[in-house]
């Protein structure tokens, strides 16, 4: 039985589903299988759509071929510079052997123009990851500038009483009557009134003269420290001071340098909440312990309340030093057994361990007698 072969694709054209002829075969990876290619395929389904590659021919589909779509972006560019570095080596593999051919010339310039193009694209990276680091450092530069501006006009640090005793211009007022310089204090605002205006009095009298400059914003164990700002205005400050020295009763102002003044330790005690008369305070302090010498002892000031306690900064005396220690640092105030402990330098201040200490000594009973026998 033989067929016209006219007739045969007749039929078969009949067998098979429609092509879809909406979109162009060539320009798009998918189309409608037709139903009379791969009869044994397992995607038999009617109408399934199936990829087409750029090796398929007459509308079969190559399925080893792997799909060059699903490669990164970044892939090809690697894959050139491989390239390039392989077909270099070969090349001078090839020359070395004494063998060439006749593309040599034409690989070797065109691998040399991919490994300075990657070359380029690395140095604008590296760039790009210097540029941030250069715009910090500068916007940190541009803040120190601004607040070193600022500065201009801001207020004088107070120097360490270190530094301030050490210099030959820093003098300091003293009262030749009582070392704890409490009186002096006292009548500072009427003692600064008064040589500020001797110094307004001689800046009138003489314009065009030197003016005397000073900066009095140290205070050292209870004593005010003026600090010269050059050698005339200490002579000038030290014949101030000569003139108005005997002005005020129960005072005797001298000047000496900062070196020179009286030195006296001070202490802070821990005392009940509640007590903000400090005339009070000492006497009763000194009428509950008689071997202590309380003498002279000036509260100087009151501090921040901890828990039950109110801390209070005393200036004390020598003579009081070893009985303080026998007596374990504690003495009596009401029914309490009140912790002290000696400051020998200004720059002393109470460590963390002996806060949280007495902090805890606070939660104990209150009572001078367990206190006084706590070690026994």
């Amino acid at each position: 039985m033989n067929q016209n072969p006219g007739s045969w694709e007749k039929v078969k054209a009949e067998q098979d589903d429609g092509i879809i002829d909406h979109y162009d075969l060539k320009s798009t990876p998918w189309r409608r299988r037709l139903k009379s290619e791969f009869p044994s395929d397992p995607y038999e389904e009617k109408g399934s759509y199936f990829p087409q590659g750029n090796s398929q021919s007459n509308g079969i589909i190559d399925l080893d071929q792997p799909n060059s779509s699903n490669k990164s972006p970044r892939q090809p560019r690697k894959e050139n510079v491989g390239w390039a570095r392989f077909t270099l080596r070969k090349i001078a593999r090839n020359k070395a052997e004494g063998r060439t051919e006749p593309r040599d010339a034409e690989d070797k310039a065109r691998s040399r123009r991919t490994l300075r193009k990657q070359k380029k694209k690395l140095k604008k990276k590296q760039l790009k990851a210097v540029q941030p680091k250069q715009q910090k450092q500068k916007k940190s530069l541009g803040k120190k500038s601004r607040a070193s501006k600022k500065s201009k006009g801001a207020p004088l640090a107070v120097r360490e009483p270190n530094e301030v005793v050490t210099d030959n211009l820093a003098m300091a007022l003293v009262d030749e009557f009582h070392d704890d310089g409490r009186l002096l204090n006292e009548k500072w605002e009427e003692i600064e009134s008064v040589l500020a205006d001797m110094v307004t009095d001689r800046i009138m009298a003489t314009p065009e003269g030197p003016i005397p400059s000073f900066d009095c914003s140290n205070v050292i164990r209870g004593h005010r420290v003026i600090r010269c700002d050059d050698g005339f205005s200490k002579v000038f400050l030290a014949d101030c001071v000569s003139r108005i020295g005997d002005s005020w009763n129960g005072l005797r102002i001298s000047l000496v340098h900062a070196s020179e003044i009286p030195w006296r330790p001070t202490a802070r005690i821990w005392l009940p909440k509640g007590q903000t008369d400090h005339n009070r305070i000492i006497s009763c302090l000194r009428a509950q312990n008689l071997d202590v010498d309380m003498a002279d002892w000036v509260i100087l000031k009151g501090e921040q309340a901890i828990k039950t306690s109110q801390p209070f900064v005393v200036l004390i005396n020598q003579r009081c030093l070893p009985q303080l220690e026998a007596a374990d640092y504690k003495v009596r105030y009401g029914i309490r057994m009140a912790k002290i402990k000696v400051l020998l330098t200004e720059a002393d201040e109470l460590s963390g361990e002996d806060e949280e200490s007495w902090k805890r000594e606070e939660d104990l009973p209150c009572s001078s007698k367990s206190r006084r026998f706590s070690r026994e």
